[in-house]
């Protein structure tokens, strides 16, 4: 089983909803996978909303000694508390905020997302970010968005 680390950008942005224009966070960091480079991620915490939703576009591939850009590939997946968790599903790249930023990669539509063999990894990412990051997990139980603990760990 892979061990996977993450290590945060100690920032919390504000943004505003180019749909609502209500006020949002913004977290970000680096995931790791047996101690290598691994992946990026940014998470968009839709605090102005009445909806609770956590909204992650993640690059995994030719991070780190690899850097290549040509092997990185990314998804926008929503997070969404239920009762005793979380559910998540992938959404369409478009409705990412880093849509066209060149460094994330190569964005996978939802229907390629689905059928392409990184999936599981990509959710296996998802659900390390939304456990280990304070800000993220924090969120995503009803809690006010914490910066408590952004710093590097591995387990």
């Amino acid at each position: 089983m892979a061990a996977y680390g993450i290590e945060f950008n100690n920032k919390i942005k504000s943004f505003r909803c180019r749909h609502c224009g209500e006020e949002s966070k913004t977290v970000w960091g680096w995931v790791s996978k047996d101690s290598a480079a691994h992946a990026v991620y940014f998470a968009n915490l839709m605090t102005g909303h009445k909806e609770t939703s956590a909204r992650l576009t993640i690059s995994v591939g030719g991070w780190g000694d690899e850097n290549d850009l040509d092997k990185r590939k990314w998804v926008y997946i929503e997070a969404r508390p239920i009762p005793t968790s979380y559910e998540m599903m992938v959404r369409e790249p478009e409705e990412s905020l880093y849509n066209g930023r060149h460094i994330l990669g190569t964005s996978l539509a939802r229907s390629e997302a689905l059928a392409s063999p990184l999936m599981q990894e990509f959710f296996a990412v998802a659900d390390y970010i939304a456990f280990n990051d304070p800000a993220v997990r924090s969120y995503l139980l009803g809690e006010q968005v914490s910066s408590k603990g952004r710093e590097t760990s591995e387990n």
